[in-house]
């Protein structure tokens, strides 16, 4: 920290210096990638600036359809190669042929569609003249790669994260470096501590599910239901703690997303960087809200669609982000109708309503295939009485569990009713932070999960 703020006054050092540890962070992952991600940015820097400085629409069109092409060309290969070529297996199969001798080993670069996203926004807006390119290389290649959400967002806009960068002097900031270091621990303690706890249960139910009845089902599903969001929304904390306490400023990604009281406002406070992209590059350029009804519901279904392919090559994703398109257009209604807004009672009922849905269609998304979450979904409703061939955790690890996961409602709750936390505890007196973090900090060695066996404790959007 203090090497970091010792070149404050030194705005290009910073940004080799950055850009460079960027790569090396990325580059521990696999150093084979590291070349497609310098590849993309020399692409996107360049077209950047010869559409700002072209002046015949054609030309501009012609060099976005570039980028376009280039980004999600990349991504097409090494995200969805195998996806369609298994596709269209399937389907000429039964009909005596096969494309099987297509497929490919390949191996899926971490953050792919996180960066691809980001610099594909940096075009659309200079084309749309809503942005200026930079004319400094190193400070577009820091922004593509900044190490704390390079590799699971939140995914950062240009005209917020660009000019960051070319600050002529960064000063220090206690309280932002209080208040990062705060989010950061929290986000550790709620992967470390709950996720991954949560994990053991749904490893278990998830690589089995023809031997778990309906309870253990439906625990299963809310335990991921638990796990998905404090896996991603930790990976968020510690990306903008780290970011705050280097002198960044991230987007928030998530707004307490199990308190929405409609499908709606559940998609406005979840992953918030992805869902306001597709927002302002997909839907409202497909004509958003602005045509007619039935118009505007092929919008919101390709959008999840869109969404549902975002997140794996897989049917399952497909069909998780269906549902969810479904829910907007088909739930939502229903939800102002009954639930009258204003009324307390009714907003609880209905933000239950719109977390149970969403529960239900994890299934798909945790699920390996169709035909399993098909099992879970179906020992849930009709409550197959069949015990389990696999207990992963002891009646004290669930009843720990338990408490954890209240006492996460409750600190999410009382963020959601006074702010910021983490705002607040920065200028708290200093006994108080320190018990707050020393606390954190023996929850983490004392209570997470580090002896038990988890299957695989990346966190879960790594894969995206």
């Amino acid at each position: 920290m203090l090497f970091w703020f010792g070149m404050s006054k030194k705005k290009g050092v910073r940004n080799v210096f950055l850009l460079l540890s960027s790569y090396f962070f990325y580059a521990w992952w696999d150093w084979r990638f590291l070349g497609l991600i310098v590849f993309s940015s020399v692409v996107d820097f360049a077209i950047g600036r010869a559409i700002f400085q072209s002046s015949q629409e054609s030309k501009r069109k012609a060099l976005l359809a570039a980028s376009l092409i280039v980004n999600l060309g990349l991504l097409g290969v090494f995200k969805y190669y195998n996806f369609f070529i298994d596709s269209l297996d399937a389907v000429l199969v039964p009909l005596g042929a096969s494309v099987a001798s297509a497929h490919l080993e390949i191996v899926l670069p971490v953050g792919i569609s996180f960066y691809t996203f980001q610099t594909l926004s940096y075009s659309l807006d200079i084309y749309r003249r809503k942005l200026e390119p930079t004319s400094d290389p190193v400070q577009f290649f820091a922004f593509v790669t900044f190490f704390p959400q390079l590799v699971a967002g939140p995914i950062e806009r240009a005209k917020d994260l660009l000019p960051q960068f070319d600050r002529d002097e960064l000063h220090f900031d206690v309280a932002m470096v209080r208040s990062g270091f705060l989010l950061a621990i929290w986000g550790m303690f709620k992967k470390v501590v709950i996720a991954d706890r949560l994990a053991l249960v749904v490893d278990a139910a998830f690589d089995q599910p023809d031997g778990i009845g309906g309870a253990a089902a439906a625990w299963a599903l809310i335990c991921f239901t638990g796990q998905l969001y404090l896996d991603f929304s930790a990976y968020s904390d510690i990306a903008i703690g780290i970011s705050r306490m280097l002198g960044f400023k991230l987007s928030t990604n998530f707004k307490r997303p199990y308190f929405a009281s409609s499908f709606s406002d559940f998609w406005n406070r979840w992953h918030i960087s992805l869902s306001s992209w597709f927002r302002d590059y997909l839907y409202i350029p497909l004509g958003g809200n602005r045509v007619s009804k039935r118009r505007m519901t092929v919008n919101v279904m390709i959008v999840f669609l869109v969404s549902g392919l975002w997140h794996g090559a897989s049917w399952n994703f497909v069909i998780w982000g269906a549902l969810n398109g479904i829910f907007i257009i088909g739930l939502d209604p229903l939800l102002v109708r009954v639930f009258k807004k204003g009324k307390r009672a009714g907003r609880w009922a209905s933000a239950l309503l719109v977390t149970g849905s969403w529960a239900l269609s994890l299934a798909f998304f945790r699920a390996q295939s169709f035909a399993d979450a098909g099992l879970v979904l179906n020992q849930i409703f009709t409550w197959a009485p069949v015990e389990t061939a696999v207990e992963p955790m002891s009646d004290e690890h669930h009843q720990l569990t338990v408490v954890l996961l209240l006492f996460l409602i409750l600190i999410e709750g009382i963020v959601e009713r006074w702010g910021k936390a983490a705002d607040w505890l920065s200028v708290a007196p200093r006994p108080f932070r320190w018990v707050v973090y020393v606390a954190l900090a023996w929850g983490i060695i004392l209570l997470g999960v580090h002896g038990l066996q988890v299957e695989d404790k990346q966190f879960i959007y790594f894969q995206f």
